[in-house]
């Protein structure tokens, strides 16, 4: 087909379906849908209500946003993401040697169970996975357990 053949001749906007032009030529208004045919949509903020008998059906699921979790869901997760930390602190103990171990193990305890209290804050704002609780509970373990072994004298 070159660029001088004529594609035959063009419909005429009165011969779409009720009179309306097709969507192709751009009508304003005309989307292609029967809109008697589809039920109704959520009324938009400040709407009036539905009419009675056409409100549509609630969801299944509430669109609102989940309560906080509950301390007794978070505390375990805090513990054991500050426990990693305890752990390695232990290791690093048991490679280099410690005089006072009732010392050392004050100087675990003691930091382990103020991470867990400062770790509930994130936890149960934005209850962040695993991975991030970890994390979180390096910079405030590490910090008070230098502070008590240099309290601890030792």
């Amino acid at each position: 087909m070159s660029e001088h053949d004529d594609p035959g001749p063009r419909p005429d906007p009165g011969d779409a379906p009720g009179g309306r032009p097709p969507s192709w030529q751009g009508a304003p208004g005309y989307s292609g849908f029967e809109p008697e045919r589809f039920p109704p949509h959520a009324p938009m903020p400040g709407a009036p209500p539905y009419p009675p008998g056409t409100e549509p059906e609630r969801a299944a699921v509430s669109d609102r946003r989940p309560g906080r979790p509950g301390l007794a869901t978070v505390l375990p997760r805090c513990a054991a993401a500050s426990a990693g930390w305890v752990a390695v602190a232990l290791l690093l103990a048991l490679v280099t040697g410690v005089p006072s171990w009732p010392l050392r193990l004050l100087a675990l305890a003691l930091p382990w169970v103020l991470t867990v209290a400062a770790l509930t804050i994130p936890a149960r704002r934005g209850a962040p996975g695993p991975g991030l609780l970890v994390a979180l509970a390096f910079a405030p373990f590490w910090v008070l357990h230098a502070i008590a072994v240099g309290l601890l004298g030792w």
